[in-house]
């Protein structure tokens, strides 16, 4: 993966640019200049390389990137920061040594040229250590020519690369201006309305009578429908049903049908549209495109745009497709989100969903038995269909498969690697474009490559595996995927790319947060297994599962379970170049082979308190350890020993009491200037000393004090999680949490010293810009809260807990929360509840949990314009009544968009 070499290798070279003696070494310093710039136009060159047009960048030529931009940051990695800049050797020398001589490289060159200066008694007495001295600076001497030899051979080889890359833009200009000579005769794109034949469906009943509804009926004036979702998921199969249905038929008078390609030219298109309409071919562009026009023009007609992949194919069409307001349609298939957006801001957009396990069933058995499933065949064939996780694609190849042998033990094989079996599947020959190798790779294929580094990241997880956005984040942030953007953060940025991902059918957001945010991600198994291939392919991840698997030349590992701590072990001795690492679980094996690590991923843990062993990875940039048993974990004071560190994420799988927690020692985070996420089950911190300019989170910190000062060492902090315990609230100076400017998301947690007590009346300050605010056990009462957040314009996400608000009543005052969207009361002593249609304004999901007083729920939310969701879970009789009456009456009203969920009490 080219891309993703360079921007690493880019961070590296500016690092390095950071460096005191870098200024002092010239011809260095212009090297890495060069580098810098050139690996520069490397990376504009990819990311302005079409994806259609991608395969002219041979895999030679990436991987002759992808070596160089390695090897410059292997070069920074190795000798700036081991040889050059080595541990400061002692020395005994009078003469004082000036303040702006920084590193130890000059101070002990400064300090030889003056003991040459001395006296020959007093060269005497330091005659030792001068001889050490004079052999250190020998040595780095050395050093630097060394240095300057192996950044001349990158400079080099990128010279070679860049004359390559001249090269192939030569020839692409050629190219253009020969397509712009010679129009495409379009077969190619041409698929004529007598081949598009209906296919045998299921599950598509609802969707199919809905969307004839929108092609028949409705608004006279053009609409364009649109039908997204992932490859195979049945987007042609459902067009191609609607194209053929006798309705359909009787009711448009012209019907065309055209599938387009990544590589899409107009002409192909036109007179693919227009050979199914005429038989008035061998036109000029100009007369087609006319042609086309007057076919469509006076007529009710239906187009099926299949398989759009820009929002230029569109364009390129549109004018074409006269609005007579006679009831014409066109539908459009797209695997891409953004496009069925486009094409028109009051499109039918249909969202293509996964079959269920019944759905998969019938449609598996329709293909592969003429007739009944035999009784032994049948909890098998079951099991199969639900391991094809929905998507039709895998239904319809592996009931191929399943003809071609029916008997049980070969049925159960296939059963257990569904996706390789879809995914190995052959066709008659083997350029055949509809195989699904074929079809899943498109996808890929067109993304841009900023994009693809973080879509190959994913073939790290397991399947099935539900991946925690932030940690995927902040992930793609350690690595270097993210190109930093002009007034956003790296993680803002990782954010857009994954909402690119997501539209691009790619991956699936299977939960979302309280702010709408995508919470939790994962990706189809056939899209896994796609990955996987790719990443190997591109040698970008490499799976670890055999035991005589070599780590030589693999900057990113992942290790099955059965032979990780093999490897490990086999790490020491071999000191392989991996840079990051991935595994499924880790028992407290030695990791310490891994010298040059910077990522390091668990999926699994289980211990007591941290792997200190992990401190002598002094390069690690991020710590994650996603899921385990680790209630009484703490973290080391030496933890600053990881100086490059900027991002730890530790979270258990079992949540725990604030009393169950073991007090810890002060955790000196001020040394830590690079730290940027720090997410942990215990945190005490020391006395603020030092600023820490790019920490953004920091979650589950126990009493620790907000003074003024403390305050001015976050200066941009947006996320914070504070746990207080046993002492008075007040000691803690929580007033000045106002100043935190930069603060969005805060949570705060209040715990008396015994079960029995309870905190009343907590005093703190919330800044101006908070967007999602979690409070529990502070004990104030419902006037305090509304006079302390009711004004906040940018409240989003409220969350009262535990007895976070005391009091038997809430009088909701008008203009109080205006832009609350969602609201939690969970286990508070609230009775009556007042309310009217105009206190929430922007209320969409209303929460209510074990509100075991709660005598009901105002009448008046249901008037909420804009609310969709009420739930009531284990309170009143009373508050479930409540809930249904609203729903009972928004329904009489004609209102079909609130849901109401009620559990019972």
């Amino acid at each position: 993966m080219a891309y993703a070499a360079l921007l690493s290798a880019l961070q590296a070279l500016k690092k390095a640019t950071q460096q005191d003696f870098i200024s002092n070494l010239f011809s260095i310093k212009h090297q890495i200049t060069i580098l810098d710039e050139k690996f520069c136009f490397l990376r504009d060159f990819l990311e302005n390389d079409p994806p259609p047009a991608s395969r002219d960048l041979t895999h030679i030529l990436e991987g002759r990137i992808r070596e160089a931009a390695y090897r410059a940051e292997d070069i920074i990695d190795f000798h700036i920061q081991n040889q050059i800049v080595p541990v400061p050797v002692p020395l005994t020398v009078s003469v004082p040594i000036p303040v702006t001589v920084k590193t130890s490289y000059w101070r002990t060159l400064s300090a030889f040229w003056r003991f040459l200066s001395l006296s020959d008694k007093q060269r005497r007495i330091k005659d030792f250590r001068a001889d050490n001295c004079v052999k250190l600076c020998h040595v780095r001497a050395d050093s630097c020519v060394k240095l300057y030899q192996e950044f001349q051979k990158v400079v080099d080889e990128v010279e070679s690369i860049l004359q390559q890359v001249e090269l192939i833009k030569e020839s692409r200009e050629f190219e253009s201006l020969h397509m712009n000579d010679h129009h495409p005769t379009g077969d190619a794109d041409d698929v004529g309305c007598s081949r598009i034949t209906p296919m045998a469906m299921v599950g598509f009943d609802d969707e199919m009578v809905e969307i004839k509804n929108q092609l028949c009926g409705g608004s006279s004036s053009l609409k364009i429908v649109s039908f997204v979702g992932m490859a195979g998921i049945g987007k042609t199969t459902l067009a191609t049903n609607l194209f053929h249905d006798p309705l359909i038929e009787y009711h448009f008078h012209v019907r065309s049908w055209t599938t387009l390609s990544q590589d899409h030219q107009r002409p192909n298109i036109l007179r693919s549209l227009l050979r199914s309409m005429t038989e008035n071919l061998g036109l000029g562009l100009e007369e087609v495109d006319e042609l086309v026009y007057k076919s469509l023009k006076g007529r009710r007609y239906l187009i099926v745009l299949d398989d759009m992949w820009s929002i230029e194919a569109w364009d390129d069409v549109k004018m074409l497709f006269p609005d007579d307001h006679n009831g014409s349609r066109v539908i459009i298939t797209t695997r891409l989100a953004d496009v069925a957006a486009y094409t028109n801001s009051g499109a039918y957009f249909h969202q293509m969903k996964f079959l269920n396990d019944e759905q998969s069933w019938d449609l598996l058995r329709g293909k592969v038995f003429e007739e009944d499933c035999p009784d032994e065949l049948e909890s098998v064939g079951k099991w199969i269909a639900s391991n094809c996780r929905g998507l039709p694609l895998s239904i319809i190849v592996v009931a191929g498969l399943l003809k071609m042998d029916m008997r049980k033990h070969q049925w159960e094989n296939i059963g257990r690697d569904v996706s390789l079996a879809v995914t190995e599947a052959r066709g008659e020959e083997e350029e055949d474009e509809r195989l699904p190798w074929k079809i899943l790779s498109l996808s890929y294929n067109h993304l841009p490559h900023h994009l693809k580094p973080c879509f190959l990241s994913m073939a790290a997880f397991p399947e099935d595996y539900q991946i925690p956005v932030f940690n995927l984040i902040t992930l793609w942030v350690a690595e270097g995927f993210l190109k930093p953007l002009e007034s956003k953060s790296l993680e803002q940025a990782g954010e857009e790319y994954l909402e690119d991902l997501v539209n691009r059918s790619l991956v699936l957001v299977t939960m979302e947060g309280s702010n709408r945010k995508p919470r939790l991600c994962s990706i189809h198994d056939l899209l896994r297994d796609l990955c996987v291939k790719k990443a190997q392919e591109e040698k970008f991840l490499h799976p670890m599962i055999r035991i005589q698997e070599s780590m030589k030349h693999k900057r990113r590992l992942w290790f099955s379970k059965s032979v990780e701590c093999l490897h490990f072990k086999s790490a020491i001795a071999t000191n392989p170049p991996a840079r990051s690492v991935f595994c499924c679980s880790y028992k407290g094996e030695v990791l310490n082979g891994f010298n040059q690590l910077k990522i390091l991923h668990i999926l699994e843990v289980n211990f007591e308190s941290f792997p200190c062993e992990i401190l002598q990875l002094r390069r690690l940039k991020f710590i994650a350890f996603s899921s385990g048993f680790i209630r009484y974990c703490t973290l080391p004071p030496s933890l600053p020993k990881l100086e490059h560190l900027q991002s730890l994420i530790v979270s258990s799988s079992v949540k725990f009491s604030p009393h169950e927690y073991r007090a810890v020692a002060p955790l000196p985070i001020w040394d830590m200037p690079q730290l940027r996420h720090l997410v942990f089950l215990n945190i005490t911190l020391s006395p603020a000393y030092g600023v820490l300019e790019n920490l953004q989170t920091l979650s589950r910190v126990r009493n620790f004090i907000f003074s003024r000062e403390a305050i001015e060492r976050l200066p941009n902090l947006k996320r914070l999680k504070a746990i207080y315990t046993g002492h008075d609230p007040s000691l803690y100076e929580l007033g000045n949490l106002i100043h935190l400017d930069k603060l969005e998301t805060l949570n705060l947690f209040f715990a008396p010293s015994s079960r029995m007590e309870r905190v009343e009346g907590v005093r703190f300050g919330v800044p101006l810009g908070i967007k999602k605010l979690t409070l529990g056990g502070c004990g104030i009462s419902w006037e305090e809260m509304r006079g302390m957040i009711g004004s906040l314009v940018n409240l989003e996400v409220l969350k009262l807990e535990y007895l976070s608000v005391v009091g038997e009543e809430w009088v909701a005052v008008e203009g109080d929360f205006p832009m609350l969207k969602f609201l939690l009361m969970e286990r508070l002593d609230l009775r009556c509840w007042m309310a009217e249609g105009v206190d929430f304004p922007s209320l969409q999901r209303l929460i209510i949990r074990h509100c075991s007083r709660l005598e009901g729920i105002p009448c008046g939310v249901g008037e909420i314009p804009t609310l969709e969701v009420i739930e009531v879970d284990h309170c009143t009789p009373m508050a479930a009544d409540s809930a249904r009456e609203i729903l009972e009456e928004q329904v009489s009203m004609g209102n079909d968009a609130l849901h109401v969920r009620v559990s019972p009490h």
